[in-house]
């Protein structure tokens, strides 16, 4: 009798997903969000991990606000073979519920972006996170809604 193949032999990891993997591991996050034009210190963690059996990661993130408690967050990460792109679904604490698509612009830099809405106002999500050494990233954001700068975030991740 013939063996079947194994669901690692049918559907083999692709290299766009094991790319990822440069972010596994326990993150302590340090920067500045910016949100109704006040500036607050972030500092908190964010753990990556392994998710469906190496196609994508999942994580969590815990971050304080200077002044507004804590914020948290949490992605699901995938490689999606069919279009050639990544997918950043995110649910945080604020209501936020998107999935972002990310490309890789160069061999450190990702970048992500969503168009949705917020308050029935267009929402545009543009992020950059761009890794200066191999245990230390940096991600900038700028969220515009109706084209106005409604919050940044400039933080710095290190193992």
């Amino acid at each position: 009798m013939e063996q079947s193949p194994t669901i690692s032999e049918v559907f083999p990891i692709p290299a766009e997903a094991k790319r990822l993997e440069v972010f596994l591991g326990d993150w302590d996050v340090e920067g500045t969000v910016t949100f109704g034009g006040n500036a607050m210190k972030a500092k908190g963690r964010w753990a990556f991990r392994k998710a469906a059996g190496g196609w994508g990661l999942k994580a969590t993130m815990k971050v304080n606000l200077e002044g507004m408690g804590s914020y948290e967050e949490d992605d699901l990460v995938g490689f999606d073979k069919e279009s050639g792109r990544l997918h950043v679904f995110t649910l945080t604490n604020t209501a936020a519920v998107h999935d972002h698509l990310a490309t890789w612009s160069d061999r450190n830099t990702l970048n992500l972006e969503y168009d949705g809405l917020q308050d029935g106002k267009k929402l545009r999500e543009e992020a950059t996170i761009r890794f200066s050494r191999p245990n230390e990233l940096t991600m900038s954001e700028v969220d515009t809604v109706d084209g106005q700068v409604a919050s940044t975030m400039e933080v710095t991740l290190r193992k």
